[in-house]
């Protein structure tokens, strides 16, 4: 018997990203911050229903019309961002809270395997908590009223693949931003709201380099906008949409993996 020890191989890429995944969608979904990130999703819910219970006389929007504002307002150009920012920022820094990391990096398992793994369950934990949402509020508001109709399933499939599409890019955005930075947060939520929330709406071309822009674009029925907001919206074609879109986040989630590959962290006990 040797007294040296040889090193293990690494194993398949899928095989650690799979045992990684298990690990962390264990840790993301039970937590509070799922139940009241979902709450905060599920409010549309409520206020259609009791919308159905006891309509108000004369209101000027039909249920789909109230659809288009919850998705294209509340879920795609709001909330969702700052869905993406809570879960996807924290992604290697619940990691290591949690030993999870330190599990990991003492095994033969690569630093890619890691970070898909997380970025996996991210995906599976936010359209999780999401997409229930967004059929929920579309069944209560379109459903069986004569104000949803025209509206059919294809275009519920169209509003769904948005959102995925947005929390996706958004997340590998700020995936970049947690492994880059110690605290993400406060120049995440500067990010949205300064550059995505002002910038996306100024005229000329500076609307071409939001993320938000480009996903609201997505949203086919959204609703006109009033006064200075309609001046100053920019949309896109779906289809630059989703090229747009599909590369800033397969960049940013690069660009994350090749800082994560190369980042130290401490190996506690």
């Amino acid at each position: 018997m040797t007294g040296a020890t040889e090193a293990l191989p690494i194993r398949p890429l899928w095989g650690g990203a799979r045992d990684m995944f298990y690990i962390a969608i264990e840790r993301m979904l039970p937590r509070p911050r799922s139940f009241w990130v979902f709450m905060l999703l599920a409010l549309p819910v409520f206020f259609g229903i009791l919308l159905r219970i006891y309509p108000p006389k004369g209101l000027p929007l039909t249920g789909f019309e109230l659809y288009g504002i919850v998705v294209a307002l509340f879920f795609v150009r709001n909330l969702l961002p700052l869905v993406a920012l809570l879960f996807g920022s924290a992604l290697i820094a619940d990691a290591v809270d949690s030993k999870t990391l330190t599990y990991f990096l003492t095994r033969p398992i690569s630093r890619l395997s890691i970070f898909v793994g997380e970025f996996m369950a991210y995906l599976v934990t936010v359209l999780t908590l999401t997409l229930p949402c967004v059929v929920m509020t579309y069944l209560v508001l379109c459903v069986g009223t004569p104000q949803g109709a025209g509206f059919g399933a294809m275009d519920l499939v169209q509003d769904l693949g948005a959102c995925a599409l947005t929390l996706f890019t958004y997340g590998g955005v700020f995936a970049l931003l947690g492994v880059s930075l110690k605290r993400p947060l406060i120049p995440g939520l500067l990010f949205l709201f300064v550059w995505e929330g002002f910038v996306a709406n100024f005229p000329g071309d500076a609307p071409n380099y939001t993320i938000s822009a480009y996903a609201r674009s997505l949203i086919r029925h959204r609703p006109s906008e009033e006064g200075l907001a309609e001046l100053f919206s920019k949309f896109f074609g779906v289809g630059e949409s989703v090229l747009v879109l599909g590369i800033v986040g397969v960049v940013s989630l690069a660009l994350a993996i090749w800082i994560f590959s190369r980042r130290e962290y401490v190996i506690s006990s």
